[in-house]
């Protein structure tokens, strides 16, 4: 990694890089190039690749990632090796495989080849990933190149977003032979956040970027995603998680932020006090730990609700004072706006963007999305020229790259759109929420109403939750039912718990490898014709989970609906109404399933046909353990307390609706 660079200029680091750049360019740049001429002897009309556009693409591209656009320091130049703080991957299906990474993970990539990295908001993904770059760089370990995943769309392929990269002047070269030069090998391609292509062009971008990695298969590949249930399609990738801060990484991360020690210092001596022991879970969080930062620095205060880290955070940038210039003097506003009027336009645009599932725009998009919010915001005068000049300068909440403008940070945009549907919705209020709950692609969503749930629990409740209780209800009633002969009322409850929201299945594979225990395309295989046979629609499933043996060498693979992740957001919650389904068990016990299945890799639904001898009294609390220990999400319904919790939900409703509390003796 690159020396500490406090008080450096940008100048001088991108001098310390060019050594560094030239090294990488001499290495393993030229004799590609070179031989990939004398083999293919293009024409002269076929312009080709050459040292200077990988030479000029490192510069800039050092340059822009090297220097750290965060909230927390609003203005001020930072760099990425001062302030990252290195975390750790760990395997989603093998949670003793975990790397603390600190640069390029070398070791990592010649084992695996493809690495797949998902986690929620906020916990440093893409300042992984551009770690990684600048490392691979500074140790000269191969070609690598950094590609924003929300540039792709229907119109540009991933080709022609690498080709822009690596030529941003002349476009003219041929894609066919630059797809020739990638698929030699050699590279290390980064993919970061798949989650911001938009919705539009989610399928089509998909394909294509299965369709080069196929055919550029030779090289290394880094996918950086929130939970997405598309990502099952990128089967022969490895998936790793991004675990926890501890208490300690997250003091260590405060006094990164902080150059003088003062803000740091205080806010972690009132972390440690007893009555802060419920803003731990944010300690957790990469992001959150930042937004802390500021929030404290600004007011300090320490907020208890994360909604409340981000207003803060805004306050912040909009109440920004240059200290070159006294602490009484504060940036003008090129649009006139206060405070509260600023915000308000802000929530438009969010949710207008929640709604395009897009967080980066050209010039005239961002102004468009501006004017209409203008109209919206009835009784505000601004210029949007103006109001853009202020997004990017005085309340710098989005970030200029070239002739895009985008937000600093995606849970940034999803929490304006969130106070959009609490403040400015009125009567669709309940309606979007609902819509939302009832997406194909929910977990997209999933940030907008955790932040949701905090703001109003009470609408939360009477919609998200009621709708989802009322399905877990129907599905509960209509269920295993006549079963008290072959298992106790317990067991049949349990297994009600296990089946809502989930398609399950179990497979066999006789030969058993400690390392490769089965063929990865034949299961592949095996679900896709299961799909194409039944009629099924992947897109309502949010992750399939091929499970280690526990018994007989048989598998689970679960198709689990997005609403899980509406159970997962309320096991966060420490809500009452969902429990931990996983249990904690002896690696090495063994529990018997008296079921022969005689074709590998067939699947095996798992219902409530009682004659199944699936089902049978010998297996059907095997089952139940069988499903507890392999399934992708850890969290169920508590049924006792949502049969108990629709009756609560649905009095308060009627009492409501009743009482004429708001203009009763008015």
């Amino acid at each position: 990694m690159v020396e500490s660079h406090d008080n450096i200029a940008l100048k001088d680091i991108i001098s310390t890089a060019s050594p560094l750049i030239k090294s990488l360019v001499d290495t393993f740049v030229t004799p590609k190039l070179t031989s990939f001429r004398d083999r293919f002897k293009p024409k002269e009309k076929d312009f080709l690749l050459t040292e200077e556009n990988f030479t000029e693409y490192y510069h800039r591209i050092y340059k822009k990632l090297i220097v750290v656009n965060t909230l927390v320091f609003n203005n001020s130049q930072r760099f990425l090796p001062d302030i990252y703080l290195p975390l750790t991957l760990t395997a989603t299906n093998n949670d003793k495989l975990k790397i603390k990474v600190d640069g390029y993970p070398e070791n990592l990539s010649d084992q695996f080849g493809n690495i797949l990295i998902t986690d929620t908001a906020g916990m440093g993904k893409s300042t992984l990933m551009k770690t990684i770059f600048i490392d691979a760089i500074n140790k000269n370990v191969g070609i690598p190149l950094f590609i924003e995943l929300r540039r792709l769309n229907k119109n540009k392929s991933l080709v022609e977003e690498i080709k822009e990269q690596l030529n941003s002047i002349n476009k003219q070269f041929n894609s066919i032979l630059l797809l020739n030069l990638l698929s030699e090998g050699g590279f290390i391609i980064i993919l970061d956040g798949y989650d911001e292509i938009a919705l539009s062009d989610r399928d089509i971008v998909t394909k294509d970027i299965q369709d080069f990695i196929a055919k550029a298969s030779n090289n290394r590949y880094f996918i950086t995603s929130r939970p997405e249930k598309a990502l099952s399609s990128f089967g022969n990738f490895q998936e790793f998680k991004i675990s926890p801060l501890n208490k300690k990484e997250a003091f260590e991360l405060l006094r990164k932020y902080d150059s003088q020690g003062q803000v740091s210092s205080l806010l972690i001596k009132k972390l440690q006090e007893k009555e802060m022991v419920n803003i731990e879970e944010f300690l957790t969080n990469p992001l959150l730990v930042s937004l802390l930062f500021t929030a404290f620095e600004h007011k300090q205060v320490i907020p208890f609700k994360k909604y409340l880290f981000y207003r803060q955070v805004y306050d912040a940038n909009f109440e920004s004072h240059d200290l070159t210039k006294g602490e009484s003097y504060t940036h003008d506003k090129y649009s006139k706006l206060e405070i509260d009027d600023f915000h308000r336009v802000l929530r438009h645009i969010g949710f207008s963007c929640l709604k395009l599932q897009r967080i980066e725009f050209s010039k005239d998009e961002i102004l468009k999305l501006i004017s209409e919010s203008k109209v919206f915001c009835a009784g505000l005068s601004f210029k949007g020229s103006d109001f853009l000049q202020d997004l990017i300068k005085t309340v710098p909440l989005f970030a200029q790259d070239g002739n895009y403008f985008r937000w600093s940070h995606k849970s940034l945009q999803e929490y304006f759109a969130a106070q959009f549907i609490y403040l400015d919705s009125k009567d669709k209020q309940k309606d979007i929420l609902l819509r939302l709950y009832n997406h194909p692609n929910l977990e997209k969503f999933i940030n907008v109403l955790d932040l949701y749930y905090d703001m109003d629990y009470k609408t939360f409740r009477n919609t998200i939750e009621l709708q989802l209780i009322s399905e877990f209800v129907e599905f509960y009633n209509s269920q295993y039912q006549n079963f008290q002969d072959i298992a106790k009322e317990k067991m049949i409850e349990r297994r009600k718990e296990l089946m809502f929201l989930m398609d399950s299945f179990i497979f066999k594979v006789s030969k058993v490898d400690d390392k490769y225990p089965f063929d990865g395309n034949r299961v592949s295989k095996m679900i896709k014709d299961y799909e194409i046979e039944n009629k099924l629609n992947a897109d309502r499933f949010s992750g399939i989970l091929v499970s280690p043996p526990l018994t007989q060498h048989l598998y689970g693979v679960h198709y689990q609906n997005g609403k899980n992740s509406i159970l997962l957001l309320l096991s966060n919650k420490k809500s009452n109404l969902v429990k931990d389904s996983s249990i904690r068990r002896n690696p090495n016990e063994k529990f018997h399933i008296n079921y022969n299945l005689e074709e590998e890799f067939s699947l095996k639904a798992i219902t409530d046909i009682k004659e199944d001898e699936i089902n049978s009294k010998e297996n059907f609390e095997n089952i139940n353990k069988f499903l507890e220990v392999t399934r992708l999400f850890p969290t169920t319904i508590d049924a006792k307390q949502a049969l108990l919790k629709i009756a609560e939900i649905q009095k308060s409703i009627e009492q409501e609706s009743q009482a004429d509390f708001l203009i009763g003796g008015i």
